[in-house]
């Protein structure tokens, strides 16, 4: 059964504070250095004004991305406040926002993830006319790597080698996997000529998630 996207997933907060350069500017940042980062710091850094630097960092907090802790303030002062990085590095490229953009579109609309990841890709521009290398090059675009093999039975395996949301993946498996699964049903709608009969999962670390398609009847 499919798992509808909540509006308050983890997932969604994850990609969606994801979905801006400047935050993925200042989550590098938080992980590049070896101290907790202030709100001025990262302002400094980033060259944005102090307020703007704590609500993004307030947004990553949010995320599950940083967390905050407080710094001893010499004297009498307050403590400050400083983030550090909470989570493995995660990728933080255009694949991020795609992803951000389709789970938005998810609670928007009420859709389960693998109907908005069908509406998605039957909205997709295919790169070739050859059904299932219009399948491979998408699915390299969104970073996963993918070779394509033959299969038992007069079916083409796709193997996604690489999957650029491992992290939300290993929180939420269900939501991302059946996004993928969607978004190759809605795109082989468009394409024509091929149907997708499954997608069986693997460690989104070690990649091996594989979608496997056979020809239209």
């Amino acid at each position: 059964m499919e798992r509808p996207v909540e509006p308050h997933d983890g997932a969604l907060r994850r990609a969606s504070a994801l979905g801006y350069p400047t935050r993925i500017e200042i989550l590098r940042l938080v992980r590049a250095v070896d101290r907790p980062l202030t709100a001025d710091d990262v302002a400094v850094m980033v060259g944005i004004h102090r307020t703007a630097a704590g609500r993004h960092l307030a947004t990553l907090c949010n995320a599950a991305l940083t967390s905050v802790i407080k710094i001893s303030s010499p004297g009498r002062g307050r403590p400050r406040l400083g983030y550090i990085a909470r989570t493995p590095a995660v990728s933080t490229d255009h694949s991020y926002r795609h992803l951000a953009a389709m789970l938005a579109e998810a609670v928007r609309t009420g859709q389960s993830a693998r109907a908005t990841g069908r509406a998605v890709g039957a909205r997709a521009a295919p790169s070739t006319d050859d059904p299932i290398q219009a399948l491979v090059n998408e699915a390299g675009r969104l970073g996963f790597e993918p070779v394509a093999r033959s299969g038992k039975g007069g079916t083409t395996q796709i193997v996604l080698q690489a999957c650029p949301f491992a992290e939300l993946a290993d929180l939420d498996p269900d939501t991302v996997c059946s996004l993928h699964l969607g978004l190759a049903e809605g795109l082989a709608e468009r394409v024509g000529g091929v149907e997708i009969e499954g997608l069986r999962s693997a460690d989104p670390h070690r990649g091996g998630c594989t979608l496997t398609v056979r020809a239209a009847q």
